[in-house]
């Protein structure tokens, strides 16, 4: 599998994106001191995705508080499983294209739907030319899939990638300047069904980043 899922550093908190399995919907939470509010950018959503970076690992997403990690680099010998409250799930850096907001977020996620979606990204990812020169993918949100678990109906992501590009300056690593951490669970979208995503095509792409 393409996830084979050192302790996650704490310092390095980012605002978030944040994808709703429930409701096939990708958000983006900002805060504003000690207010936080959350925008849906699912249509048209498009990130540069830092693939070459990504952790994988355990965390506990604690309604209220911030998610407690326990991450290493992807291909390193996972961690012993802090508690049976801990999940499997990945995390990494993004950077938003700019008509979803521009900037660099944390996106992470324990859901098995997403860590699926995820797990062939990567996959692609790795088996691309353009990866051992070093570029990273624009990926884009160009559908959902249906995911069901028991009697609960879920929505996982379907994962494109449309460019490659060089590293972005600001996915180089170091903290986002005035973002405090967030907690993992803000806000649920109502659960229905996922609308049709509106994705950017190359050309716009290219102003995107």
């Amino acid at each position: 599998m393409g996830l084979g899922l050192a302790k996650n550093d704490g310092g390095d908190f980012k605002p978030i994106v944040k994808y709703d399995a429930r409701a096939g919907r990708i958000f983006r939470i900002d805060r504003d001191g000690t207010t936080s509010s959350t925008v849906e950018i699912t249509n048209g959503f498009a990130a540069v995705f830092d693939l070459a970076n990504i952790k994988v690992g355990w965390v506990l997403f604690a309604e209220g508080g911030a998610p407690d990690w326990s991450m290493v680099p992807i291909g390193a010998t996972l961690p012993p499983r802090p508690s049976k409250d801990h999940k499997q799930g990945f995390r990494l850096d993004l950077k938003l294209a700019k008509s979803a907001g521009g900037d660099v977020r944390d996106f992470a996620s324990a859901a098995g739907c997403v860590i699926g979606a995820m797990d062939a990204l990567y996959d692609q990812y790795k088996a691309a030319p353009e990866a051992a020169q070093g570029k990273l993918p624009i990926v884009a949100l160009t559908g959902t899939t249906v995911a069901k678990s028991g009697q609960s109906t879920n929505y996982a992501p379907v994962f494109v990638i449309r460019q490659w590009v060089d590293r972005p300056a600001d996915l180089a690593g170091g903290t986002t300047k005035g973002a405090a951490a967030q907690p993992a669970q803000q806000q649920a979208a109502t659960t229905v069904p996922p609308p049709v995503q509106q994705v950017a095509n190359g050309a716009s792409l290219a102003t995107e980043f």
